[in-house]
């Protein structure tokens, strides 16, 4: 949890979240076809490497910008369950590499997904390394966990209410529920407005539009800023 972005009550009435873009392909990335507030990084995106020379050509590019980065890393800590403990140490390093890319870059916050169940003593012994190295590092872990029917024992909109207070960064994207689409935010059976109304004047600093086509991404980026008027 990012503890800068806690403000008071007073201070959050009426606060406008960030519309932000998370970019799918470097190479055909310009600020003058996406002019957006803030920006996501993906490591498994194309233009994206691990070399010295493409992150300070990174550095330079979005130099000022508001930034955060996307691991390419899926469900931690979940290959333990499968019976490959040595595959999640690579995981962990992977992140750790991720930790020094964004301090690299100047990346302050890094979005990356969990397993769906809970950690052991010794996962969160791990976690807590990690989280202790982005800190060192000045950067910030967001975990970004899925709905998914029962998933939680409890209906969306409760589970919502139980943790608005602790979501600063959300991705914006639609489906139908059968699968991950990401679709623009109004072609689907999730209800944005609802969760959107909820977490009015609570602590959402970033919205982060996830979607495949410039032309889904200008009709979420249409839609946000229509809500937020």
């Amino acid at each position: 949890m990012d503890y800068n972005y806690l403000k008071t009550k007073a201070a959050r009435v009426n606060m406008k979240p960030l519309i932000c873009y998370s970019i799918g392909n470097l190479k055909e990335f310009s600020f003058e076809e996406y002019p957006f507030e803030g920006y996501e990084l993906k490591t498994s995106s194309e233009g994206f490497k691990p070399n010295i020379l493409i992150l300070l050509k990174l550095k330079e590019m979005f130099k000022g910008k508001d930034l955060s980065l996307h691991s390419q890393l899926s469900r931690i800590f979940s290959c333990n369950e499968k019976g490959y403990p040595e595959f999640n140490e690579a995981e962990l390093k992977i992140l750790r590499a991720e930790i020094i890319m964004s301090n690299i870059i100047g990346i302050k916050q890094i979005i990356f997904h969990m397993k769906e169940g809970f950690l052991t003593k010794e996962e969160k012994e791990k976690f807590r390394e990690i989280i202790n190295f982005a800190k060192d590092k000045g950067i910030v872990g967001h975990l970004n966990t899925a709905i998914q029917s029962g998933k939680f024992g409890m209906e969306l909109m409760e589970f919502i209410d139980r943790i608005k207070p602790r979501i600063v960064h959300i991705h914006a994207h639609n489906n139908y529920g059968d699968r991950d689409s990401h679709n623009p935010v109004g072609k689907g059976n999730f209800p944005w407005k609802d969760i959107l109304d909820k977490l009015k004047d609570q602590n959402l600093k970033k919205i982060i539009i996830e979607n495949r086509t410039k032309e889904e991404v200008v009709q979420s980026k249409k839609l946000l800023e229509k809500y937020y008027k």
